[in-house]
């Protein structure tokens, strides 16, 4: 017998407007659904890529019905009135997974997906563009087809009533450019792409508390919170919704944050001390009903973006430091802003960040600091990966008839030192522990934004490697492996010894949470 076709519009779409009923008064009974969350993340792609911003605009899955019924369209955003663009950048999402989309889905298989992208750019650090024009070069991009990418979905998804599923996406950047050349004429990079994309569905694993998987470090923040009465049986201690991609155009993803008995606090002892507009970056992962739940939440600063306050995040492009070594003012590329107001921060520019005495210093995913360095004024450099919460000012007019625009500046409340995911080749073992993790390596970044600072990796007992079983593994090719290192890094001018290696004068640690053989 011939199978029905379906199609479901998900995630940043929906054709337009909403489907009706019309030559027939009968009021057809509703769809049976159950919810799907689409997570999206990238397998590491080129080194001095810092930006890859596009937009998300369509995304639709094709299967089959188990009822039959006509082929149609089922609206994933049944309250959003407009075709949302999900805006989201591949460099923020190194080894790293974010949510692109959480709703109803109609019951049914669906095992081959219709993806389009619009405005795709591709922006490089250029270390040959000289001063006082900033290092960004912006290529030509051409990445071709954009609209109706099909893309197989295997296993099949599997929409069940009244349960949770959930999808990966994986954009893979680096097998996605085909060439980069360069116009001689203009110094540009002119690059060419083809897509390349996989969609899986994830199975849910053991009991509560397992569910789907982790999620680090989602970066957004406050929208509402909830607080659960007296006498509540929830599994949970109340929730927090989180504005994640607040760059997107339209309908920016939404995430329930539940707490659980045994979430991290950090900034905040109860759900009653937080507000709204403040900025947090969360630990979690998705039980077997599709909840978010908290393992760690940092509750940063509320940004205030009626009063010019916002957090700016990026990497240090340069530094200026005192006689003591501490900075005093770094510039920052702005590749994220949150809340995202362009009025006052345009993003993939760099503005100038004054730090100053009262400047507070912190670092993030605080378990993965498991050799309790100190982070301050001393410990930032080049290449890192920061958040800054501070009052933007923009600039007022230029410096004179031809001169380049002044620079925005902020004024910084405080800094977070963040977990990122850092490209790059392994170079020497320098210490393996009997269980082929704690350790350390020689590493060595990609990127000429890291202005070639010596680079040393800690691992611990709860480092993951990924294609990889341990530091042996690692060390074992008569190539140096490329490899990502997910962590967080920490300058320090001064020689010193941690976990019982020696650590030479300037050098940028990493401590390691994941190790990642490409």
């Amino acid at each position: 017998m011939l199978k029905r076709i379906i199609t479901v519009a998900v995630t940043a779409v929906l054709a337009g407007a909403f489907l009706t009923s019309c030559g027939s008064s009968k009021t057809k009974p509703p769809a049976e659904t159950g919810s799907l969350t689409t997570l999206v993340a990238d397998t590491p792609g080129l080194c001095d890529a810092v930006s890859f911003p596009f937009d998300v605009t369509d995304l639709s899955f094709v299967g089959y019905s188990p009822t039959g019924g006509g082929a149609g369209t089922t609206p994933i955003n049944p309250s959003t009135v407009s075709a949302p663009l999900i805006r989201m950048n591949l460099t923020c999402l190194r080894d790293f997974t974010t949510v692109l989309n959480i709703s109803p889905a109609k019951v049914g298989t669906y095992d081959v997906a219709y993806l389009t992208l619009s405005e795709p750019q591709l922006i490089f650090y250029d270390p040959t563009i000289l001063p006082p024009n900033p290092p960004i070069n912006a290529a030509q991009l051409t990445v071709n087809p954009l609209k109706n990418i099909q893309i197989p979905v295997s296993p099949s998804l599997v929409i069940n009533k009244g349960y949770a599923s959930v999808i990966r996406i994986d954009l893979d950047m680096l097998h996605m450019i085909q060439s980069i050349t360069t116009d001689p004429a203009t110094g540009k990079l002119v690059v060419t792409g083809t897509p390349e994309v996989t969609i899986t569905p994830l199975t849910a694993s053991g009991s509560q508390g397992q569910g789907f998987g982790e999620l680090d470090d989602l970066v957004g923040f406050v929208r509402s919170v909830t607080n659960l009465p007296p006498g509540s049986t929830s599994l949970y201690k109340g929730s927090f919704t989180l504005q994640l991609l607040s760059a997107s155009i339209t309908g920016p993803p939404l995430v329930t944050i539940n707490l659980s008995d045994t979430s991290q606090l950090y900034g905040f002892s109860d759900l009653n001390q937080v507000v709204t507009d403040s900025v947090m970056e969360v630990d979690a992962y998705i039980d077997v009903d599709g909840n978010f739940v908290a393992t760690s939440v940092e509750d940063e600063y509320v940004e205030q973006p009626w009063n010019d306050i916002l957090a700016l995040i990026g990497p240090v492009t340069s530094v200026t430091r005192d006689s003591s070594g501490n900075v005093t003012s770094f510039n920052l590329w702005a590749r994220d802003v949150e809340p995202n107001d362009a009025a006052l921060v345009t993003l993939d520019t760099i503005p100038v960040v004054n730090v100053s005495s009262s400047t507070i210093y912190q670092y993030s995913s605080r378990s993965v600091n498991f050799a309790n360095l100190p982070f301050g004024p001393n410990n930032i450099t080049v290449g890192q990966e920061v958040i800054v919460h501070g009052l933007v000012q923009t600039p007022k007019g230029g410096s004179g008839t031809g001169a380049p625009a002044l620079p925005t500046t902020v004024t910084a409340a405080k800094v977070y030192d963040k977990l990122q995911s850092i490209l790059g080749s392994f170079n020497t073992l320098v210490q393996a522990e009997s269980d082929d993790k704690t350790g350390a390596f020689v590493f060595t970044p990609c990127s000429t934004i890291f202005q070639g600072v010596p680079t040393m990796v800690f691992t611990s007992n709860q480092t993951t490697f990924v294609n990889a079983s341990g530091l042996s593994a690692l060390s074992g090719h008569g190539t140096p492996p490329n490899i990502t290192v997910k962590g967080l890094p920490f300058f320090e001018q001064q020689a010193q010894t941690i976990n019982g290696v020696t650590v030479p004068a300037g050098t940028l640690v990493i401590l390691a949470k994941q190790v990642h053989q490409l």
